[in-house]
């Protein structure tokens, strides 16, 4: 009971930020950024490089189990954050930036994870097609919508916004509970084993190389460092759960999850304040 309803929560948090993020934003402002040849490279070159071989050598280093590092492994696969866009808003870095890099990474990561899982276990099978509706249906559909009203309507869009932008951060509030509520046993069941370093260590390492490569502006620098840093979770858990029936790779998936929201978000909203007192 309480799974599904995290579920739902997890789905409003997603489409309420879409929404929220189409609502303050036109297409030309999304589509921009990524028009940046070097940093958009940089971005792919992070997301589906870096961060996989700093997954892959971190698993050595703490000489994790096998069914931990094909989790940890699989999760960095999984490039795309829902959260995303809402970390580069607290941080006050570019919104757009980070909207425009969200829909792509999203497209290829649906397939780039089977395809990479294939090579390496022929005998799997994953259900992309569903996966490509459910991204359809939880980022496209909404944030078309946004963009829709902003560019027709732009004042019925102004006066959603607000109300679009709170509910999407009291159900990340939400999310971010009822995820560490729903697996706390399990978590504290790993304290020694090294995995909770390993997660940890991998996070970190994977922000640092995401700010390293977005360039010199502060702004895209903050942006790729949360979008390196925060990994899809419902693919990668989507994947988890159709391909592995060990359930130690759901629960370094569902650890690591736990970790990067504990480590992003207070970054985040400490990126934000720092950059509003500079302002000031």
């Amino acid at each position: 009971m309480l799974t599904k309803t995290l579920n739902i929560v997890i789905l409003v948090f997603l489409v309420s930020t879409m929404l929220s993020v189409g609502l303050g934003l036109t297409v030309r402002q999304i589509i921009g950024p990524l028009r940046n040849a070097r940093l958009f490279i940089s971005s792919l070159v992070s997301c589906y490089i870096l961060v996989p071989l700093i997954a892959i050598v971190v698993t050595r280093l703490f000489g994790l189990e096998e069914p931990l590092k094909i989790g940890l492994v699989l999760f960095s696969m999984a490039a795309g954050a829902e959260a995303g866009p809402k970390l580069a808003g607290f941080a006050k870095a570019n919104v757009a930036f980070s909207v425009g890099l969200l829909v792509a990474l999203l497209c290829i990561s649906v397939l780039f994870i089977p395809l990479v899982l294939n090579l390496l276990l022929p005998e799997t099978h994953i259900a992309t097609g569903k996966l490509l509706v459910k991204l359809l249906l939880g980022v496209a559909l909404p944030l078309s919508i946004g963009l829709f009203l902003k560019a027709r309507y732009a004042t019925i869009a102004d006066r959603i916004s607000p109300y679009a932008h709170k509910i999407s951060t009291i159900f990340m509030t939400l999310m971010a509970i009822g995820i560490l509520g729903l697996n706390i046993k399990e978590i504290v069941g790993l304290l020694g084993s090294g995995t909770i370093g390993a997660a940890i260590v991998f996070v970190g390492c994977s922000v640092f190389v995401g700010y390293l490569l977005g360039g010199t502006g502060r702004d895209n620098r903050w942006t790729l460092a949360f979008m390196s840093g925060g990994r899809n979770a419902s693919i990668s858990l989507v994947i988890a759960s159709q391909v592995f029936t060990d359930p130690k790779v759901l629960l370094m998936i569902t650890v690591t999850v736990v970790l990067q929201l504990a480590i992003i978000l207070p970054l985040s909203l400490y990126v934000g304040r720092r950059s509003g007192a500079a302002a000031d």
